[in-house]
C-alpha cells in the first residue's frame, strides 16, 4: 500500500503543476531549408563509477544498452554531427551520426528520419526510420547537448541510457502548445530485445507567459524481451567485460511496462538571477522468467526512480544540484531462484542514490565548461568524484 501511494505521488507531482497552466503557446513554423550542426564533449573524472572488477551493475536492477560507467581520467564523451533538409513543403529528412565513449572509435548512425506532414485540419506528423524517442527528453542522452555529462540513473536503469531504434511515430497537435504521439519500435534497445518490439504513448506540452516557461509530459511504454542478456557484457561483437572477469549470462524473457512523468520550469529573470527546476519520475514493472544454461526461475520486479534538479543562473554561470534515487523490489521463485538472483546481482536491500552539484560556465557562445562534484551511492561502496569538462556546440550551416 505504501509503495502504491509513493508511486502515485512521484508520478502525479508533475501533473499537479500542469493543472495550473493553459494551452495557448504558439510554436513557430520552421523556415529553415537546410541546417547542419555539430557538438562535442570531453570530461576528466577523478574516479570511475565501476566496482573493483571494472563492472557497473547497480545491485537490484537488470541493466543493459549503453549504460556504461564513467571512467577515471580524461575521455571524449561524444562527438556528433547532425543535419536536416526540407525536401518539400511537407517532407523533411534528418540524420545524426557520432562517436561515444564506449570503447569504440567507430562512427555510429544514430538517427535517420523521414518526416511527413499531411494536409490536415490539425497538424499531424508521420515519422519513420531510425528514430530517437519523443516520449521524454531523457530517452536519448548526449553529453555534448545536456547540462550534465552523466545521464540520469533513471535513464541508465530503465532504458539503458539512450534509445535509437527503427520505428514509426505519429504525432498530433490538438492545440498549438500540446502534442500527443504514438511510437512503435522494433525493440533494438533495453529493456526490449530485437524483433520483439516496444510501444509507447505520450502527451506533452509547453507554455510561456510573463517570463515563466513550463514544459512537461506523461507517457506509458510496453516492451517485450526474449532471452535478453546484458548486452554491455555479453554482446558477441563488442563486449565490455573486463579481462579476467567471469560472469554468468542470466537472460530475461517477458514483458516490461513503464510509466513516467516529467516537467521543466523556468522562472522570470530577476536582478540578473534566473531559477529553474527539472523533475522526472518513472515506474517499471517486469514479469517473466530468468534463465541461464541450466536453471530457470519466475521473475517479477517493481522499480521506482526519480531525479529532481533545481538550478539558479547568474549571467554566464549556472549552479545545479541533482538528486537521484532508485527504489527496487524483486521477486524470484522456482528451483533456480537463489542462484540466478545472485548471478544477476538482484539481491540487495539498498536504494541506490546519487547527488551531484555542478557549475556550468559559458566561456563563449559556442564553448562551455563544467565542474561537478558527485556523491555516488549506486554500488555497495559509495564513491565520490570530481569532474571537469568542456562542451562545444556549433551550427555549421543554415539556410
Amino acid at each position: 500500500m505504501l509503495r502504491t501511494v509513493t508511486s502515485f505521488a512521484l508520478l502525479a507531482a508533475p501533473l499537479a503543476v500542469f493543472a495550473h497552466t493553459d494551452a495557448h503557446k504558439h510554436t513557430p513554423e520552421p523556415t529553415t531549408t537546410t541546417e547542419v550542426g555539430a557538438a562535442a564533449s570531453m570530461t576528466w573524472h577523478s574516479q570511475g563509477a565501476a566496482d573493483s572488477d571494472g563492472l557497473w551493475r547497480i545491485p537490484g536492477v537488470m541493466m543493459g544498452g549503453h549504460a556504461l560507467p564513467v571512467e577515471k581520467g580524461g575521455k571524449l564523451d561524444d562527438a556528433i554531427l547532425w543535419g536536416s533538409h526540407r525536401l518539400g513543403e511537407r517532407t523533411t529528412v534528418s540524420a545524426k551520426a557520432g562517436v561515444h565513449n564506449d570503447g569504440s572509435t567507430s562512427i555510429e548512425l544514430e538517427n535517420l528520419t523521414l518526416d511527413y506532414q499531411p494536409n490536415t485540419r490539425k497538424p499531424v506528423t508521420l515519422s519513420a526510420g531510425l528514430l530517437e524517442p519523443a516520449f521524454t527528453p531523457s530517452a536519448h542522452h548526449h553529453p555534448s547537448t545536456a547540462i550534465f555529462a552523466e545521464s540520469t540513473l533513471l535513464a541508465d536503469a530503465f532504458w539503458g541510457r539512450s534509445i535509437h531504434d527503427t520505428g514509426v511515430r505519429v504525432t498530433g497537435k490538438p492545440t498549438p502548445n500540446t502534442e500527443v504521439g504514438i511510437e512503435v519500435w522494433n525493440g533494438d534497445f533495453f529493456p526490449a530485445s530485437s524483433g520483439e518490439g516496444a510501444q509507447d504513448i505520450y502527451a506533452k506540452f509547453n507554455h510561456e507567459r510573463a517570463g515563466w516557461d513550463v514544459s512537461g509530459g506523461a507517457w506509458v511504454m510496453q516492451a517485450t524481451a526474449k532471452q535478453r542478456s546484458d548486452d554491455r557484457y555479453f554482446d558477441a561483437d563488442h563486449s565490455h567485460t573486463p579481462s579476467g572477469v567471469t560472469l554468468t549470462d542470466v537472460q530475461f524473457s517477458g514483458d516490461t511496462r513503464m510509466a513516467g512523468t516529467w516537467f521543466a520550469l523556468s522562472a522570470p529573470e530577476t536582478h540578473g538571477i534566473k531559477a529553474g527546476l527539472h523533475y522526472e519520475a518513472a515506474q517499471a514493472q517486469s514479469s517473466g522468467t530468468l534463465a541461464d544454461t541450466t536453471r530457470q526461475a519466475s521473475y517479477e520486479s517493481d522499480h521506482l526512480a526519480y531525479a529532481v534538479t533545481p538550478n539558479v543562473a547568474w549571467r554566464n554561470v549556472k549552479l545545479s544540484y541533482r538528486l537521484e534515487k532508485l527504489s527496487l523490489e524483486n521477486d524470484l521463485s522456482g528451483n533456480g531462484a537463489q542462484v540466478l538472483a545472485d548471478a544477476a546481482n538482484l539481491i540487495t536491500t539498498a536504494n541506490p542514490k546519487r547527488e551531484t552539484v555542478q557549475v556550468n560556465w559559458q566561456l563563449h557562445k559556442k564553448v562551455g565548461a563544467r565542474l561537478a562534484y558527485t556523491k555516488d551511492k549506486t554500488l555497495a561502496e559509495s564513491d565520490n568524484r570530481v569532474s571537469v569538462g568542456l562542451v562545444w556546440q556549433d551550427t555549421l550551416y543554415k539556410k
